[in-house]
């Protein structure tokens, strides 16, 4: 470790580290690292990226140089040397061939076989495979706008779940303060970094201080880091790259995290009846049609089971082509006392705009405006259930179908295979039994 940390710091006089094959795995040596000397060439051309990995990898702001020996007069250094360029060759088009090159060398360094028929072969499996990698795509877009089509497909998905930076810490901080006094996340000195005001909070403190707090190394409680929910403080300029960098003094907040998926567990509880159950409608002011007294948002949730109560999961439902929503809120519009079509979608984040409304005025107009419209409401939940269950089914068959032809394609190969087995195995037995 104190290697480690010495190599790792630019202000250490240490500048070579030398190692054997067990740095291969575990070391981030790209900050200050950017030349390697494979004194030995692994066999498996993945041990030697493996290697490399510990310099060439995210955050490095330098060219990486790899060197390693190459020799004409010893022909397994020779023939090494072809199969580094050649794993170097096609890493960028194929990523990784290691069952190819695995072959190649037990053949040339277990087996002895003669290294330019080996390589020849070795040069043909692997034009094979490059154009078995063929992708049939639209050549006609460049790749900058393809980037820029799915980033834009990014942050529209961001919108449709109404998820940023701004949303994530609401959600946390509303969590935290759950019979206590809001806000439980403080904003800290840094922009864009969060302190946890009560650490030890029932209920928090076993999260806390298994997946937020620092590992301590003299036994006691970790230092508390403070929280991000955004990547900006964590961004770094490398001379011509912005990298993300982590930091022992904050940690980046993500829907996969324990302390927000123990928020939205807590949240979740909540919506159900029970002592700690809060109301499951809300009034609130904002833009209203000309042509409408209020809207009502109803926020479905599309759960599929089968006939043991088990969830469906990865359903692709042809009512919604684009992407299909677990979660929908559909906007009703309502005038004299009437439940109109549904308005046309919206993404979740254009619904923010609304204010909580406080006056018990608002809140009788809308009790009146919902108690109106439940029965039409109700009616409406069941017809989309049908349709939503019909359209699950039609899918259902189609899958079941495609699943079917799959399997019976596998079992005709898998038969030929073993009656080609089975026939080889009786002329070996009767050559055996002939000779």
């Amino acid at each position: 470790e104190n290697v480690k940390a010495e190599f790792n710091d630019p202000a250490s006089a240490v500048r070579i580290l030398v190692a054997t094959d067990a740095a291969s795995e575990g070391l981030n040596l790209h900050r200050t690292a950017r030349y390697l000397l494979h004194y030995d060439c692994p066999w498996n051309p993945s041990r030697l990226e493996q290697r490399n990995g510990r310099l060439d990898r995210y955050g490095q702001g330098r060219d990486v140089t790899v060197h390693h020996f190459v020799s004409e007069a010893v022909a397994d250094l020779k023939f090494l040397d072809h199969v580094i360029r050649k794993a170097d060759e096609i890493r960028e088009d194929l990523g990784s061939l290691n069952e190819i090159f695995d072959r190649a060398t037990h053949r040339r360094l277990i087996r002895g076989e003669d290294s330019v028929a080996v390589q020849a072969e070795l040069d043909v499996s692997i034009d094979n495979a490059r154009g078995k990698a063929t992708i049939n795509a639209d050549n006609s877009v460049k790749p900058l706008e393809r980037g820029t089509r799915e980033a834009a497909r990014l942050e529209a998905m961001a919108d449709e779940i109404d998820l940023d930076p701004h949303a994530l810490l609401e959600t946390l901080d509303t969590a935290l303060s759950i019979g206590r006094q809001r806000p439980q996340l403080q904003a800290a000195d840094e922009r864009g970094l969060y302190r946890v005001k009560t650490p030890d909070l029932p209920g928090w403190r076993d999260v806390m201080d298994d997946a937020v707090r620092t590992p301590s190394t003299h036994g006691g409680p970790g230092a508390m880091p403070k929280l991000a929910f955004s990547p900006d403080p964590f961004l770094e300029r490398l001379g011509q790259l912005t990298v993300f960098l982590p930091r022992r003094d904050a940690l980046l907040m993500h829907l996969a995290h324990p302390l927000v998926q123990r928020g939205l567990s807590t949240l979740a509880r909540r919506r159900y009846p029970g002592e700690a159950q809060v109301s499951r409608w809300t009034v609130r002011l904002g833009d209203v049609p000309t042509n409408a007294d209020a809207l009502i948002l109803v926020s479905v949730e599309e759960l599929a089971v089968n006939e043991l109560r088990e969830t469906f999961h990865h359903a692709r439902l042809p009512l919604s082509r684009e992407l299909h929503r677990w979660v929908r809120t559909v906007t009703f519009p309502v005038s004299d006392g009437e439940l109109g079509e549904p308005l046309p979608h919206a993404p979740a984040v254009d619904q923010r705009p609304a204010n909580g409304a406080t006056a018990p005025e608002h809140r009788e107009t809308a009790a009146d405006a919902l108690m109106d419209t439940a029965r039409s409401l109700q009616g409406w939940i069941g017809t989309y259930a049908e349709q939503l269950t019909a359209s699950l089914e039609d899918q259902l068959v189609v899958d079941h179908n495609t699943a079917r032809q799959r399997e019976d394609e596998r079992y005709r190969q898998r038969q030929g295979e073993l009656s080609a087995l089975i026939e080889q195995s009786t002329l070996d037995r009767l050559e055996r039994e002939i000779a």
